[in-house]
C-alpha cells in the first residue's frame, strides 16, 4: 500500500457525534436535494466509472446480480479491512443497514434500467 492511502486511512476516524450531525444535516437537505448540484471528486468519479464498467461486463456475461453484488461487497470489505479499523467499518456498515431499513436504497420499478 502506498503512503498516501495509509495516511488517509490513519486520519479517517470520524467520531459518532460527527457522523450523527452529518446524517441529520443530510436528512434535512433531502427534500431539496438536487443531484446536479452535488460535487463529486474526480477520483471518486474515476473509481465509480471503473466499477460501473465491471458491473456492465458481468451483467453482459449473464451472471446473477446477487453474485455480482456479493463479489463487489466482498472486494469493498477487503479494501476497508486493509485501510481502516473495525469500529469505523462497523459504523459504515451500520449506516448502510440503516439506509436499507429506511427505504433509502429501495428502487421503484420504473427506476430499474436493466429490466431486473
Amino acid at each position: 500500500m502506498t503512503e498516501a492511502p495509509e495516511r488517509t486511512a490513519a486520519a479517517f476516524h470520524p467520531d459518532e457525534a460527527l457522523e450523527e450531525a452529518v446524517r441529520n444535516d443530510a436528512a434535512q437537505e433531502t427534500a431539496s436535494f438536487d443531484p446536479n448540484d452535488m460535487q463529486i471528486p474526480a477520483e471518486l468519479r474515476q473509481c465509480g466509472a471503473v466499477v460501473d464498467k465491471a458491473i456492465d461486463y458481468l451483467i453482459e456475461k449473464k451472471l446473477p446480480s446477487e453474485l455480482i453484488a456479493s463479489a463487489l461487497l466482498g472486494g469493498s470489505l477487503g479494501v476497508l479491512v486493509r485501510t481502516t479499523d473495525a469500529e469505523t467499518m462497523i459504523r459504515m456498515l451500520q449506516t448502510a443497514i440503516d439506509s436499507v431499513r429506511a427505504g433509502e436504497l429501495i428502487l421503484s420499478d420504473e427506476s430499474l434500467s436493466d429490466g431486473e
